[in-house]
C-alpha cells in the first residue's frame, strides 16, 4: 500500500474550516474530505462546550447522516481507550493548542454526553428536521398534530381520488369540455401530474392568475394586446396570404411544376372555410414543416425572369408579416387552452390538498412549505424564533449545491438570529457550509450552482455587518483519487466549451492530489457501434439474446472483472489483490443494459450488488405472481390462467397449453379440470391450483404467497427459469406484500388492486460493506467511491424536446402579476410560440450543462483506476461523454489492447506502474511534524467585564428598571430611567397610554372598513370601567393619528409596530447596553423614521419637550444609526392629544448624547 504525506496546506484549510467561532463557507472538490471536516467541526464544537442539542447538522440523504453520525460516535467513543498521554496529542493536534487537564476530562465525557442528549445529535435531512419542527410547532403551523408522510401508496390513492373528483366537478365541465377537444387524455395526464410536482409553485402563480383579469394576464404572459381577437387576427391572415389575381396568373403561364404546385395550394386556400385548414395551408405556402421561412428563389422559369423578381420580393414582404402574425395566432391560441388548463390545475390542486389535509398528509413538499411558512409567519414566526434561538447555536449544511431556493430560505431564517446581534445568549453562534457547485446535478429538484455562490456572498456579508468571522474556503486537495484521475478530470474539463455551466465562475478546475504515487489509471475504450438494424429472423429470440452494442459491452464488461477477480488482479495502490466490492458500474440511467450486465456478471458467477431501484410489476417474475392471484380470485379468467400456466411455477408447453385452449367448451380452468382426471401430466398442476384457491381466503397474502415460493418451490423454479438477478425482485416482492398487510385493507383482492395503480417502485441503500459488485446511476452514486469505476456511455442525446415538462417555466415582468416566476403550459409542438421556445432554449441549455457536471460526478467516483466506455445506437452525437474524454486525453495517452478485436483502446497515465507486494490494508497516515508552540497558546485569556444590566429608556411601562447608583449625582434630565430615576406617573395615566398604544399598534393591521367596530370592542373590553366620554375620547385621538396625513408612512404595510431594540452607548464614560421599544418604525432604502407616542399634554414647542422623552429618541436612533450606518434616521415625538407631531433636531439629539457621554 502507498503510503502519503498530507500537504500543510491542506491541514490548514481544514483547520481553518473547522474552527468552531468562524463563519465558514467551503467550495470543496469531490474527494477532498467534506465528511470528515463536517465530523471534525462537530467534534470541535463539542470539545469547545457546546451543548449536542444545540447543534443542528443537514445532510442531503439519510445515507450521510448516518456515516456523520457514525464518525463521530466512533471518535467520541474511542477516546475513551485512549491513556492521557495518548489522548492529550490527540486533542492537541484537533486544536491546535495544549490541552489541560480539565479539558481532558470534559472530553473523555462526550460521548455519554452525546448519546444521552434527549433526541440525540441533530444530524439529519431537512426534510427530517422539518417534520420534527412541524410536529413541535403544529398549532402555530395550523396543521394536524397527528400528521403523517404521505408515502408513494397513499400518495397515488389521493392523486386517484383527485382526479375522480376533478372529472365530476360541475366548475371543471366547461374547461375540461374545451381541453380534451384539442390534447389527448396522455397529455391531460402529464398536466395533472406535473400540476402536482409543482403544487406550491403553481398554487402561487395561479392564486394570482385567476383572481381577476386572466384573460389579461395571460396574454401579457404571450405579449398580446388586450384587444385582439382571434377572428381579427384570422382576417388579417387571410388578407396578406393571398396573392393578386395577376401574380397567381403570371405564375401558372410561366412558373416550373414547384410553383405551379404552390399556385394551386393558393386556390385551396381560397375554397377553405375551416379556420384550421386555412392556417395549415398558409403555413405550408409560406413555411416548412420546421417552421422556417420556405425560399421562392428557385422557383420561376427563365421566361418568367423579367416579372418574377417582383413576384418574389411581394412572396418573401408577405411571409416575412405572416411569421409575426401566426406567432400572434398561435399564442391566443394558447392563451384559450392556457386559461382553461390552468382553471383545471386550481381545482385539482385545492381537491388534492383538501384530501391530505382531511387523511392528516403531509408530502415532502408540504413539510419545506409549511415550515417556511410558519417561520415566515407574522405572529408565530416570533415566538418560533424564540424557542429556536433558545436552542440552537450553530447549523452545518452539507451538500449545500444540491439545496434548493425555498430550503435555502428556511436556513436563512433560522440563522437570521446569529447576524443580528440580538439574542438571548451573547456566545458565538455560526453557520458552516460545504459544497461543490460541479456536483450540482439534481436540477429536477430546484437546485441550480449558481444558489451556491450567491447564498455563500450573502452569508458572507451578514456575517460582515455582523463583525463576526467569515472564512471563505477552497478545498483542492483530494484525498480519494490518483493523480492520473485527477489529472484527466483537468484535462477534461479545461477548455471553455466543456468547464462552461460547470460552477457560477466558469473556470476550469484545477485538483491537487493527496496520492501523488499512488499508481492509477484512466483507460478509454472505443464506443461500439450499431452497424445496421436487423432483426433476428427467428421471432422465439428475445431482444436480450440480439447482439445489439449495449448487450454485447455488457458481455466485453463482465468478461473484464470475471478475469480481473477469478485469477487475481492486483490493486498496487492498496498492495493487495482485487475484490468485487471494489469495482463500480456507473451509467447514465436505467435500461436494458443494467439487466444484461446484472445477468453477464451472474452467468460468470461474479457477486453483483442487485439494482438500487426496482420496478416490481415491471418485472416478468411479479407479472406471473399477479396472474396467479387473479386466477384463485377469479377461475374465469382465461388469460390469467393461460400466463400463470406458461410461467415458470408450472411450465407447460406450448402443445400442452394448445391441447387445454383448443375446441374447448367452456372455461380454461374447466377444460383443465376435465384434463386432469385423464392425463397424469395435467394432475398435478390441478391440483396446485385448487390449493391456492383453498389458502387465499384462509392465509394472509404474506404467508400465502410465501407458501408458494417457498413451501412449494416457486421461488426456485423462477431462479431456474429467469436466473438469479430475479431472487432480489422476488425479495422485494415479499417485503412489500409484508408492508401492505400491515398498513392497507386485507385481503389478495384489496392487495392486488393496490399493486396494480399503485407501481411501486423500491429504492434500496447499497452497503459498501458487501462483497459485491455495485451497478448504479450516478445520481444514485453521488457521494460513493470505489477504486475502480466504469463509466458508460449509452451514446444518447443530451436533450429531447419530447422529454421536457409541458409546464414550463417562465420570468415575469408583468404587472398583473406579482410573483417573480410564471407558467405556460404547451402540451405539445402544436403549441409552440415564442415564449414557450425560449423556455425550451433555457432548458435544453441547462440540461447540456448538467450533462458535463455528471460526467465530472462519475468520472470523481474513481479512486485508483477509471474506465470510460460506451455505446452507441442508429446515431452517433459529437458530444457525448466518451467522445469528450477521447478528444481531451487522447493525445496523451497510449494505444493498448481492447478488450475485443472491434473495441479499441488507450491508456492514460502519469505515474509509473509500481510492483507493490500483497500486504494487508494499512490505515497508517504520514503526517508533517510541527514546531513548538508559543508560551502565550498556553495561558488563558483574561475574561471581558460583565456588561452592566440594560437600561430601558422608554417610560411606556411600569417594569421600569435602571442603574439609579450611576447617576445618582445628575439632576440636569428630570425623571429619565436611563438616569437612574423613578417613573410618579398617576395609574390613570399609564392604563390610557397603554391602551392608546395597543390601538395605535394593531388596527393598522386590520380592514380599514372594519377598523373603528374593533377599536370600540376593545375598549369596551379593556377600558369597561372607564366612562364613555373617556373612551371616545381615546378613540378621537387615534383617528387623529392614524388618518394623519404625515404619519401615513408610518402605518403602510412596509412598517412596524413595538419593535424591540438594544445596543451599546458610552454613558458617563463607561459602555452602557440600552434596551428599548419603538412605538412605529418605518424603514426605506436610504431612510428611517422611528416615532414614539406620548398620551400626556403636548408642549408648545421643541424646547418645552421635556429632557427625559429627548434622551430617549437620541438613544433610539443612536442604535438605529449603528445597525443601519448608510441610512438617515429621523426621530418622531407624536402627541395623541392633538395630533402635534415633533420632528426632533438631529443636531440637537447629538448634542444631548455627547452631553452624557462623557
Amino acid at each position: 500500500m502507498t503510503l502519503f504525506s498530507i500537504p500543510e496546506a491542506a491541514l490548514d484549510s481544514q483547520a481553518t474550516a473547522t474552527h468552531p467561532k468562524t463563519n465558514v463557507w467551503v467550495s470543496a472538490n469531490a474527494g477532498s474530505g467534506k465528511t470528515h471536516v463536517l465530523s471534525e467541526r462537530v467534534i470541535r464544537l463539542l470539545l469547545n462546550g457546546t451543548p449536542p442539542a444545540r447543534i443542528l447538522c443537514l445532510t442531503y440523504t439519510n445515507a450521510a447522516s448516518a456515516v456523520m453520525q457514525s464518525r463521530i460516535f466512533r471518535t467520541l467513543s474511542s477516546w475513551n481507550e485512549l491513556d492521557d498521554e495518548q489522548l492529550q496529542k490527540t486533542l492537541s493536534q484537533l486544536e491546535n493548542e495544549p490541552i489541560n487537564a480539565q479539558k481532558l476530562t470534559y472530553a473523555r465525557q462526550l460521548f455519554a454526553r452525546a448519546l444521552e442528549t434527549p433526541g440525540g445529535l441533530k444530524i439529519q435531512t431537512i426534510h427530517a428536521f422539518c417534520e420534527s419542527l412541524l410536529h413541535y410547532f403544529m398549532l402555530e403551523a395550523n396543521i394536524a398534530g397527528h400528521f403523517e408522510l404521505l408515502d408513494d401508496i397513499n400518495r397515488k390513492k389521493l392523486l386517484q381520488e383527485s382526479r375522480r373528483q376533478l372529472l365530476e366537478h360541475k366548475d371543471a365541465q366547461s374547461s375540461l369540455k374545451h381541453l380534451l377537444k384539442v390534447v389527448s387524455e396522455r397529455s391531460f395526464n402529464q398536466l395533472l401530474y406535473e400540476a402536482t410536482e409543482k403544487q406550491h409553485k403553481l398554487s402561487d402563480f395561479l392564486s394570482s392568475l385567476l383572481s381577476e383579469n386572466e384573460e389579461e394576464k395571460l396574454r401579457a404572459l404571450f405579449n398580446l394586446a388586450p384587444d385582439e381577437t382571434n377572428q381579427q387576427l384570422l382576417e388579417k391572415i387571410q388578407q396578406i396570404a393571398h396573392l393578386p389575381l395577376y401574380a397567381l396568373t403570371h405564375c401558372q403561364t410561366y412558373g416550373n411544376q414547384n410553383l405551379k404546385d404552390m399556385i394551386a395550394k393558393f386556390s385551396q386556400l381560397a375554397e377553405a372555410s375551416c379556420e384550421t385548414t386555412i392556417i395549415n395551408i398558409i403555413s405550408d405556402i409560406y413555411f416548412t414543416t420546421a417552421g422556417e421561412p420556405r425560399s421562392f428563389s428557385r422557383l420561376s422559369c427563365k421566361k418568367a425572369d423579367e416579372i418574377w423578381p417582383f413576384i418574389q420580393q411581394m412572396l418573401e414582404d408577405k411571409q416575412s408579416k405572416l411569421s409575426v402574425l401566426l406567432e400572434k395566432y398561435q399564442c391566443l391560441k394558447s392563451v384559450t387552452l392556457n386559461r382553461a388548463a390552468f382553471q383545471i390545475c386550481a381545482i385539482y390542486l385545492k381537491i388534492y390538498t383538501n384530501l391530505k389535509k382531511t387523511n392528516g398528509f403531509l408530502d415532502f413538499d408540504d413539510l419545506i412549505e409549511r415550515t417556511l411558512h410558519l417561520l415566515q409567519r407574522k405572529g408565530a414566526s416570533q415566538w418560533v424564533h424564540y424557542k429556536l434561538d433558545s436552542g440552537l447555536d450553530h447549523i452545518l449544511l452539507d451538500e449545500a449545491q444540491d439545496t434548493n431556493p425555498e430550503q435555502w430560505q428556511i436556513i436563512q431564517l433560522l440563522a437570521q438570529e446569529f447576524f443580528t446581534g440580538h439574542s438571548q445568549r451573547d456566545n458565538v453562534r455560526t453557520l458552516f457550509a460545504v459544497g461543490d457547485e460541479k456536483q450540482s446535478i439534481y436540477s429536477f429538484q430546484g437546485a441550480a450552482p449558481e444558489n451556491f455562490a450567491a447564498n455563500g456572498r450573502m452569508i458572507q456579508k451578514k456575517a460582515q455587518q455582523a463583525k463576526q468571522k467569515f472564512e471563505k474556503i477552497q478545498l483542492n486537495y483530494s484525498f480519494r483519487s490518483t493523480a492520473d484521475v485527477l489529472k484527466s478530470v483537468d484535462l477534461v474539463f479545461e477548455t471553455p466549451e466543456n468547464y462552461k455551466g460547470l460552477s457560477a465562475e466558469n473556470t476550469k478546475t484545477v485538483h491537487e492530489a493527496i496520492r501523488v504515487h499512488s499508481p492509477g489509471d484512466v483507460i478509454l475504450w472505443d464506443a461500439l457501434s450499431k452497424e445496421k438494424n436487423e432483426f433476428p429472423d427467428d421471432w422465439h429470440v428475445t431482444v436480450d439474446h440480439w447482439d445489439t452494442p449495449a448487450i454485447h459491452l455488457a458481455e466485453k464488461i463482465a468478461e473484464t472483472i470475471a478475469g480481473w477477480l477469478h485469477k487475481g488482479e492486483m490493486l498496487p495502490a492498496k498492495g493487495r489483490l482485487m475484490r468485487a466490492s471494489d469495482i463500480m458500474i456507473l451509467v447514465r440511467k436505467r435500461d436494458e443494459f443494467v439487466s444484461a450486465l446484472s445477468r453477464a456478471l451472474k452467468q460468470r458467477n461474479v457477486p453483483v450488488a442487485g439494482a438500487d431501484r426496482l420496478q416490481l410489476t415491471n418485472h416478468i417474475s411479479v407479472r406471473d405472481l399477479m396472474a396467479l392471484a387473479r386466477f384463485v380470485l377469479q377461475p374465469q379468467d382465461d388469460l390469467s390462467l393461460a400466463c400463470v400456466l406458461k410461467s415458470p411455477l408450472f411450465a407447460l408447453t406450448e402443445e400442452e397449453l394448445f391441447q387445454l385452449a383448443a375446441n374447448r367448451t367452456g372455461s380454461l380452468w374447466q377444460s383443465l379440470c376435465m384434463h386432469a382426471s385423464t392425463h397424469l401430466s395435467f394432475k398435478d398442476t390441478f391440483e396446485s391450483l385448487s390449493k391456492y384457491r383453498n389458502l387465499v381466503d384462509k392465509m394472509p397474502v404474506f404467508e400465502f404467497y410465501s407458501h408458494i415460493l417457498n413451501n412449494d418451490k416457486g421461488r426456485q423454479k423462477i431462479l431456474a427459469r429467469l436466473g438469479s438477478e430475479a431472487n432480489d425482485v422476488l425479495d422485494a416482492f415479499m417485503d412489500y406484500t409484508l408492508t401492505i398487510q400491515k398498513t392497507g385493507l386485507p385481503g389478495l383482492q384489496a392487495f392486488l388492486e393496490t399493486l396494480s395503480t399503485s407501481e411501486p417502485e423500491i429504492k434500496r441503500e447499497f452497503d459498501q460493506n458487501h462483497e459485491e459488485v455495485r451497478i448504479m446511476t450516478i445520481h444514485a452514486a453521488k457521494g460513493l467511491e470505489a477504486a475502480v469505476v466504469f463509466l458508460v456511455d449509452p451514446g444518447s442525446a443530451i436533450w429531447h424536446p419530447q422529454h421536457a415538462p409541458h409546464l414550463l417555466k417562465i420570468s415575469l415582468n408583468n404587472k398583473h402579476l406579482n410573483d417573480q416566476q410564471g407558467f405556460i403550459w404547451r402540451p405539445n409542438a402544436e403549441f409552440n410560440t415564442k415564449p414557450s421556445e425560449k423556455a425550451l432554449s433555457h432548458l435544453k441549455e441547462r440540461a447540456e450543462e448538467e450533462y458535463k457536471r455528471l460526467l465530472y460526478v462519475g468520472m470523481t467516483r474513481a479512486e485508483d483506476r477509471l474506465f470510460i466506455c460506451g455505446y452507441n445506437g442508429e446515431k452517433t452525437s459529437s458530444d457525448t461523454w466518451l467522445q469528450l474524454v477521447k478528444k481531451a486525453l487522447k493525445p496523451h495517452a497510449v494505444p493498448i489492447k481492447g478488450p475485443a478485436e472491434d473495441i479499441a483502446a488507450w491508456r492514460f497515465h502519469i505515474t509509473p506502474s509500481s510492483s507493490t507486494p500483497i500486504n494487508q490494508e494499512a490505515s497508517y497516515i504520514e503526517c508533517p511534524t510541527f514546531p513548538p508552540l508559543p508560551d502565550f497558546f498556553s495561558h488563558k485569556l483574561p475574561e471581558e467585564p460583565a456588561l452592566p444590566r440594560p437600561l430601558k429608556p422608554s417610560v411606556a411601562s411600569l417594569s421600569i428598571e435602571a442603574d439609579n447608583e450611576l447617576f445618582s449625582h445628575s439632576k440636569q434630565f428630570s425623571i429619565s430611567p436611563v438616569l437612574g430615576e423613578i417613573n410618579t406617573n398617576r395609574a390613570f395615566s399609564i392604563e390610557y397610554g397603554n391602551i392608546v398604544h395597543r390601538l395605535l399598534q394593531y388596527l393598522p393591521n386590520c380592514d380599514p372598513e372594519k377598523r373603528r367596530d374593533y377599536a370600540r370592542h376593545y375598549l369596551n373590553t379593556k377600558a369597561s370601567h372607564w366612562d364613555e366620554s373617556q373612551r371616545e375620547k381615546a378613540l378621537h385621538h387615534v383617528w387623529q393619528i392614524l388618518d394623519h396625513s404625515y404619519l401615513k408612512p408610518l402605518f403602510s404595510d412596509n412598517s412596524r409596530a413595538e419593535v424591540s431594540l438594544m445596543g451599546i452607548v458610552k454613558i458617563r464614560g463607561k459602555e452602557q447596553a440600552i434596551s428599548g421599544q419603538i412605538d412605529r418604525l418605518y424603514i426605506t432604502k436610504n431612510s428611517i423614521i422611528c416615532a414614539d407616542f406620548k398620551t400626556g399634554t403636548p408642549p408648545a414647542n421643541e424646547t418645552a419637550i421635556a429632557s427625559r422623552y429627548l434622551l430617549q429618541m437620541a438613544l433610539y436612533r443612536k442604535i438605529l444609526q449603528v445597525i443601519h450606518p448608510n441610512k438617515d434616521v429621523q426621530a418622531l415625538l407624536v402627541y395623541t392629544k392633538e395630533a402635534k407631531i415633533f420632528e426632533l433636531s438631529p443636531e440637537k439629539l447629538d448634542a444631548l448624547l455627547d452631553e452624557i457621554a462623557t
